[in-house]
């Protein structure tokens, strides 16, 4: 049975682009075997226009100093999510992938969060 382990705190809700808490990421430097990247969107908002939304999982072995896009999700243009959404990538779909390497994290990047005051709600996790 998969074990899941938060790469979010929890259901995050973010208002502007940048890295979803914990924003210092998680050790993958444990994982040998095989790992499922999850993500759950629970809600897109605006207050006019349309919302878009690309989230990135993303690693580093330096404090993301430099960071590797592993997985780029697009939320579309216009969509609303009035129910949550879940997504997931396995390891092996993940090229240059950084788990089971010394001092390897991984996090969650907001790289675009488009619409008027927008709002997006996510959940992200590993299960190995």
């Amino acid at each position: 049975m998969a074990v899941p382990t938060d790469i979010t705190t929890g259901v995050q809700t973010v208002t502007a682009t940048g890295a979803v808490a914990p924003t210092t990421g998680l050790a993958i430097s444990g994982y040998t075997g095989d790992v499922t990247l999850c993500l759950e969107v629970t809600n897109l908002s605006q207050v006019s226009g349309t919302a878009s939304a690309r989230i990135q999982f993303e690693d580093s072995t330096n404090g993301f100093t430099a960071a590797t896009a592993l997985w780029v999700f697009d939320v579309p243009t216009g969509t609303v999510y009035q129910a949550s959404t879940r997504v997931s990538k396995r390891k092996y779909e993940l090229p240059n992938n950084q788990f089971g390497v010394s001092s390897a994290v991984i996090r969650v990047n907001v790289t675009a969060l488009a619409g008027t005051t927008p709002s997006l709600s996510l959940h992200a996790w590993l299960e190995s």
